[in-house]
């Protein structure tokens, strides 16, 4: 008896060390396989860590297997496959593309295979057929809004894009003060997200609520990129990396997801300094991956096309929204429906600005539905498509200019769109410009920074029977003012635009407040000027301010100019400037504007 368990014992023995050692032959010739072949180096491997410049844009450490592997490729591979071979760390569920991929470079790779119901669900529940990446345009209103957005949606059914879903990115914060999060956006303070929600309710924040409209391109990618894309987005979902306003924004980490889902593409290292938006959606033309486009316009234009293009009597249109007045029977149905159409959308606009609380709200629109679906006709408004935002010129800016009194001038900047430049494809009204540097060489001197624009935004918003925004401006930098002194500016603005999109007219009432070393200018002041986009690839604006300044000084300034577009990115500016206190001479610029 002793005898048999003693041989019984042996070959146990002899079993556990065989299969240690074929695991150990195993492990050390994958091992030796992957060290072969360098893996961990493969560019692919490197896109779904979203590694760049020596680690991974990830922040959060649930994205990572091992402690380094934000830092370390290679570790990060190895202890992926170490854990695969387990069964630790929930890696199959949790990382599905990472294990798709390396199964097919590692066709001798032993999983420990189990189920993921999770997983499952989501692959269900978002059922993907097609991608289209959104562009909700700017917010004129919004300093944090004024480049726009973009996001991806994931359809089912194109027929039917209400009901997919959404894949947006953005910052976590409950901030509501505008500087507060312009201060911690530049500095990376926040937490970006991924996000999935269904995609009528970002038109609903985006259409209705911000008054923004959408341009939707949907892109040229096949169902296997499609379903890398899903994989991936369901990876990220619970990490986050550092939000920077300029660049690692919105539109930076959706590139990402493209690049995963087609690893040819070579988007983000495009966007080293800083990523608009807009800028976003014109690299994917380099890459032929738009292949069809949709506007789909925003409450707010459906009323102004309304209000301006379907009324007649505007009085009348005033007393029916705000003195809840009968609709006249005289009215035809077409105009009967205009009407009502507006009014409810008009207080949708104002429930979304806080004029109404939520059961006065429900009680008054569902009111208006009832009288509205009396017309079984549906609402047709033939609203134009207006320009296309990815034939507009490029966000950074280079411009040499010539002036009357043999002076040059070169300017650099790397965004936006100021008042002098064409706004095709941008928000009429809408300027901003970070970085803005001019240098002036005047005849038999020196070569001198004139002008150093750090921060300058016009919001030059129109104002009509029902809309009242209020137009501002800021202006921060430093500037040769008054006998060329050096002084540190900061310009304040408010006032009123009047007009339409094409052709509008602004008053500001300001202050320039001019700083240098123990010495203080500041005035009180005015602007009046007028711009018009009416005539094809040309711009042309006229301002007249006049500025009272402490220590008896005033100033004068007018100044004509006009914008001719040579080609996409290139255009010829002149201007006529009369400046009194600065300049004290008329000067004539002319000069040609290179956008890129």
């Amino acid at each position: 008896m002793l005898n048999i368990c003693n041989l019984f014992n042996r070959k146990f023995k002899y079993l556990i060390l065989s299969f240690l050692f074929c695991t150990y032959s195993y492990s050390s010739e994958l091992n030796a396989f992957v060290e072969q072949t360098k893996l961990y180096e493969n560019p692919y491997w490197a896109k779904l860590l979203h590694y760049r410049n020596g680690e991974s844009e990830i922040d959060s450490t649930n994205f990572f297997i091992s402690k380094n592997g934000k830092y370390d490729l290679k570790e990060e591979l190895f202890e992926t496959i170490t854990s695969l071979k387990n069964g630790t760390n929930n890696v199959l569920c949790r990382f599905p593309l990472r294990v798709k991929w390396l199964k097919q470079n590692l066709p001798d790779l032993k999983i420990a295979e189990y189920s993921c119901e999770e997983l499952d669900k989501f692959i269900t529940s978002i059922d993907a057929k097609s991608i289209t990446m959104v562009f909700p345009t700017a917010h004129i209103n919004s300093p944090a809004s004024m480049y726009g957005h973009t996001f991806i949606r994931i359809s089912s059914d194109e027929k039917t894009p209400l009901i997919s879903n959404a894949v947006n990115y953005a910052a976590a914060t409950t901030d509501t003060n505008g500087l507060i999060f312009a201060y911690k956006g530049l500095f990376g303070e926040y937490e970006g997200r991924y996000s999935i929600l269904p995609y009528y309710e970002k038109i609903k924040e985006y259409n209705n609520l911000e008054q923004r409209d959408i341009w939707e391109y949907d892109l040229d990618l096949n169902q296997e990129e499609i379903d890398r894309l899903v994989l991936h987005t369901y990876e990220l979902k619970d990490s986050y990396s550092d939000y920077f306003f300029f660049k690692e924004n919105c539109s930076y980490n959706v590139l990402w997801l493209l690049e995963v889902a087609r690893p040819s593409l070579d988007l983000v290292s495009q966007f080293d300094f800083k990523t608009v938006p807009l800028d976003s959606i014109k690299v994917l033309q380099k890459y032929d991956l738009i292949k069809n486009t949709n506007f789909r316009y925003s409450s707010m234009r459906k009323m102004k096309f309304i209000l301006n293009e379907k009324i007649q009597n505007k009085e009348y249109l005033k007393d029916f929204v705000y003195k809840n007045e009968a609709l006249d029977d005289s009215l035809s149905t077409e105009d009967k429906i205009s009407y009502l159409d507006f009014k409810i959308s008009y207080l949708q606009y104002q429930r979304a600005n806080n004029e109404y609380e939520k059961d006065e709200y429900l009680k008054k629109y569902l009111k208006l539905l009832k009288q509205r679906s009396s017309y079984k006709q549906a609402s047709t408004y033939d609203i134009k498509t207006p320009f296309d935002p990815l034939y507009s010129h490029d966000s950074a800016r280079f411009s040499f200019f010539y002036n009357s009194n043999d002076s040059f001038e070169l300017s650099a900047k790397p965004v936006y769109n100021d008042i002098y430049d064409i706004s095709d494809g941008y928000l009429q009204g809408a300027y901003i410009d970070f970085f803005d540097l001019n240098i002036k060489k005047e005849k038999n001197e020196n070569a001198r920074l004139d002008r150093f624009t750090l921060l300058k935004i016009k919001s030059l918003a129109p104002q009509d029977l029902f809309f009242k925004p209020i137009s501002w401006g800021i202006d921060v930098g430093y500037e040769q003012f008054k006998q060329r002194s050096d002084y540190l500016k900061v310009k304040p603005e408010v006032g009123v635009t009047f007009g339409e999109n094409k052709d509008f007219i602004y008053l500001m009432l300001g202050s320039n407040l001019y700083y240098k070393n123990s010495e203080q200018l500041y005035s009180i002041g005015s602007t009046i000027g007028a711009v018009t986009n009416r005539f094809d690839n040309i711009k042309l604006g006229i301002n007249y301010s006049y500025d009272k300044y402490n220590k008896d000084l005033e100033n004068n300034l007018f100044e004509v100019f006009s914008t001719y577009k040579l080609d996409r990115n290139l255009a010829l500016n002149i201007r006529y400037i009369n400046d009194d206190l600065n300049e004290k001479e008329d000067i004539l610029k002319v000069g040609v504007s290179y956008y890129f």
